[in-house]
């Protein structure tokens, strides 16, 4: 009777873990990630809510209360795998199809999803993923 509540709690704290969204409010982020580490400042986005998973720190901007960009790095900084980008994507993307997109700039990686409303680029010297709305993508482009 106990092992499938065991199993049920086990599948519920995991699948908590890299499902936010883009757009979503700040509710629904701590609904996904839990309680925040608190504001952790940036020098390019200002302060973003933190947020400590068990593989991944997680960055997110809010902008007029909804989540405009996340910021997702390994717990211990290593690169982030080709594979492991892929299904970060796709949760954040959902059922929209990311498509590699030409980027002039060295050591970066970017994909667009095919609707056009998210951006995401990856630093692999520093193994940042960000994952942004074309707003907020477009704007920080205007300032860099």
């Amino acid at each position: 009777m106990y092992k499938p509540i065991a199993v049920s709690l086990i599948l519920l704290v995991c699948s908590r873990s890299l499902l936010a969204r883009i757009g979503e409010t700040e509710a629904q982020v701590m609904a996904r990630y839990g309680q925040s580490i608190g504001d952790i400042p940036t020098e390019t986005f200002g302060p973003v809510r933190g947020f400590a998973l068990r593989e991944y720190l997680v960055g997110v901007k809010f902008l007029n209360g909804t989540s405009a960009m996340e910021m997702v790095s390994r717990n211990d900084q290593a690169e982030i795998k080709p594979q492991e980008i892929d299904a970060l994507l796709k949760k954040h993307g959902a059922d929209v199809e990311w498509k590699v997109d030409k980027f002039e700039k060295p050591d970066w990686k970017r994909w667009r999803t095919q609707d056009g409303s998210l951006v995401a680029v990856y630093d692999s010297k520093r193994h940042f993923l960000y994952v942004n709305s074309k707003a907020f993508y477009n704007e920080q482009g205007k300032r860099y």
